[in-house]
């Protein structure tokens, strides 16, 4: 048998709903707008409608539904059909899992008499080589929601379960199966996350953790990615900078931290970071290979976690993005008009993001942000006109938590 690895289509330039066919609303915020404006008049679109893109002008596709025709925001729609959410650590036991796993063991019985030719293409790297999966681990171990002041058990404890009750805002279908894409693109953003906190320590306060959660799932429920768990972590280190990793892991350094001002301006950062995820700004994924998964496993020490070689080298690719190359400066632009879009539907002022921008262009030590980002006041100018086209009355103002945690990380 013939060995397939991960394959993975990463397009760096973004995905082209234009080019994808029909494209699926997600969102019960979705409306058939009559311009490209978040503020425009526009009627409501139900959740799995089925809309046909004809032209796009950046954060909006112009569709067709039955017979009619208007513009919608990229942030309520996607390529993929509705699916439900990847919850994070869980294995599959489908029986397609389990014969791939017979099918796997049978293979490494024989692999001596193929010469481990086939063996040895599937290297495999566990945790304690560039991936740091325990500290990972704990971040998905943080619950999602902030409903309630976390308890002195919940501090004292090393792990807190996930269980955690849902927003009402937060849109699941039940029976719908997690999409196959999900489950690809989750596994290859958990390595790069793990990677990335292979370079930084990530910071285990568990209320803080929790309370960047708490705003990352508020923006989460209302965009078109109800099939991810959005996740942020602290790392510490004093570069200004964030980053996001494919599946919806997004992190937060300290320094950047430091120089936020209000729980607006926070959301903003979160909402910019989600809206490359939203937006699929780190590629399309395909759908693993479930044998090779699970042989994967199998020929890794006990205890790690599979990074297999074809994947290794896609997040290479993807690294160099966060510290060399950045993303293209049309992707970060877009990133900001998302962000605005996403907070301005939460409660949130859409005014944060600038601000915080503001702050940025007048300081020193800024330098892997100024590398990777387009010039800071070109974001700004364009992001003063963005923030005059979203709509801000009639949605309830979210109470500013900040002052409560900023002391928190220092000076």
């Amino acid at each position: 048998m013939r060995l397939k690895t991960f394959t993975y289509l990463l397009l760096f330039l973004g995905i082209s709903l234009l080019a994808k066919g029909n494209v699926y609303v997600q969102s019960n915020k979705a409306k058939l707008l009559s311009q490209p404006k978040l503020n425009a008049e526009g009627s409501g679109l139900k959740i799995g409608e089925v809309l046909t893109p004809i032209a796009e002008q950046g954060l909006f596709v112009q569709v067709r539904v039955e017979e009619k025709t208007g513009w919608v925001s990229k942030l309520f729609v996607s390529p993929l059909p509705p699916g439900n959410q990847m919850k994070l650590g869980i294995t599959s036991n489908s029986s397609e899992a389990v014969v791939a796993r017979q099918r796997a063991s049978d293979f490494t019985k024989t692999a001596a008499a193929r010469g481990l030719s086939e063996t040895q293409k599937m290297r495999v790297r566990g945790e304690g080589d560039l991936y740091d999966f325990e500290s990972l681990r704990w971040l998905e171990s943080v619950p999602l929601n902030q409903e309630s002041p976390i308890s002195k058990e919940e501090k004292n404890s090393p792990s807190v379960s996930v269980t955690e009750r849902q927003s009402p805002m937060f849109w699941i279908t039940p029976g719908l199966p997690v999409l196959a894409e999900t489950k690809a693109e989750v596994k290859i953003g958990r390595s790069l996350a793990a990677r990335l906190l292979k370079k930084y320590n990530l910071v285990r306060d568990l209320e803080f953790t929790r309370y960047l959660n708490s705003i990352a799932f508020r923006l989460g429920s209302a965009s078109s990615r109800k099939d991810l768990e959005f996740r942020v972590g602290i790392i510490d280190s004093n570069e200004i900078n964030a980053f996001s990793c494919p599946g919806g892991y997004l992190f937060l350094t300290t320094g950047t931290l430091k120089k936020i001002q209000t729980e607006a301006e926070l959301a903003g950062i979160i909402a910019h970071e989600m809206g490359h995820v939203i937006l699929f700004h780190n590629g399309e994924f395909k759908e693993s290979n479930v044998f090779v998964d699970i042989l994967s496993g199998l020929l890794s020490p006990p205890g790690s976690e599979v990074v297999n070689t074809a994947m290794a080298t896609a997040i290479t690719e993807m690294e160099k993005q966060f510290f060399e190359t950045g993303r293209d400066a049309k992707l970060e632009l877009e990133a900001d008009e998302a962000a605005v879009g996403l907070v301005s539907q939460v409660g949130y002022s859409p005014l944060g993001l600038s601000s915080y921008l503001n702050t940025m262009s007048k300081l020193d030590g800024t330098e892997t942000l100024k590398k990777t980002h387009p010039e800071t006041n070109l974001r700004i100018a364009k992001l003063v006109f963005i923030e005059s086209s979203v709509p801000t009355e009639g949605t309830p103002l979210v109470v500013d938590r900040w002052s409560e945690y900023k002391n928190k990380i220092g000076k």
